[in-house]
């Protein structure tokens, strides 16, 4: 289904909006992870959201009894949970509401406005924030790299889902690369039992996934490297290189896929 026909029922409506109910969820084009919801009954009324892991990577809702009998999620899979968006006239400084976030069941298009304690929770999350420096260490290093070990990984303001892993070694070797769920959100791929008991991983939410990224001299054919990813425990910083069968994961998958004309 295209993203331009879902429509998604709130029927508590959301918080100062309670009489409209249904709202269509549309994402622009090359615009992830910006989407908006544009009221069905009043469609004047819009409102701009994202993606809760693209602003905050550990971000979870906890749903209270109420909630989760509503919005009967089966699995967690089945929950897309956004975070209303407010754009100020300096578009570096819009903010997030993680103390309202919209949770949406993807199986019965049901969605409610959860509420959390803003004291835990901000109403005014920083979006885009200053870069950081964090150092994340492969023990067994990279492919055709097993002697670098340790890496800086960044990312420029203004780049997502892009990031770059800095030797710390060798600081003259860097590699380009990107949030898998940024370019394939139904990426999945199997652990060894060895790779599971090195990355010690607790629970999904604490992998950070990425491939490896080529650029070539047009970048809009540049591809990421599936049969590779990077899993890195966001907790712990220990990281490892995943081999997989490139049959079923391609090694050049393209980032920025052709649309088909309308």
């Amino acid at each position: 289904m295209s993203p331009d026909d879902i429509i998604v029922s709130f029927p508590a409506g959301l918080i100062g909006f309670e009489k409209y109910t249904e709202y269509r969820l549309f994402e622009p084009s090359d615009g992830y992870p910006l989407r908006f919801l544009q009221s069905v009954e009043q469609p004047d009324i819009s409102f701009a959201c994202m993606d809760a892991a693209a602003v905050k990577m550990d971000y979870e809702v906890p749903l209270g009894e109420e909630d989760s009998k509503f919005l009967a999620l089966e699995k967690p899979e089945d929950a897309l949970v956004l975070v209303l968006i407010v754009v100020p006239e300096e578009p570096r400084r819009m903010t997030a509401n993680l103390a309202g976030p919209l949770v949406i069941n993807t199986r019965t298009m049901k969605g409610r406005q959860v509420v959390l304690d803003s004291r835990e929770f901000p109403l005014q999350y920083p979006i885009i924030r200053l870069p950081e420096d964090v150092i994340v260490t492969f023990p067994t290093g990279l492919i055709g790299f097993s002697n670098l070990r340790t890496f800086r990984l960044f990312e420029p303001m203004g780049s997502y889902p892009i990031k770059f892993l800095q030797s710390i070694e060798q600081p003259e070797i860097s590699f380009t690369c990107i949030d898998v769920a940024a370019i394939k959100m139904d990426y999945e791929f199997p652990l060894s039992d060895e790779e599971a008991k090195a990355l010690a991983l607790e629970k999904p939410e604490d992998a950070l996934v990425l491939a490896l990224v080529v650029i070539p001299q047009d970048p809009r054919k540049m591809t990421a490297n599936l049969a590779g990813p990077l899993v890195i425990n966001a907790r712990t910083k220990e990281a490892r290189q995943v081999v997989l069968n490139t049959e079923k994961f391609p090694l050049k998958y393209p980032i920025i896929k052709d649309r088909p004309e309308k």
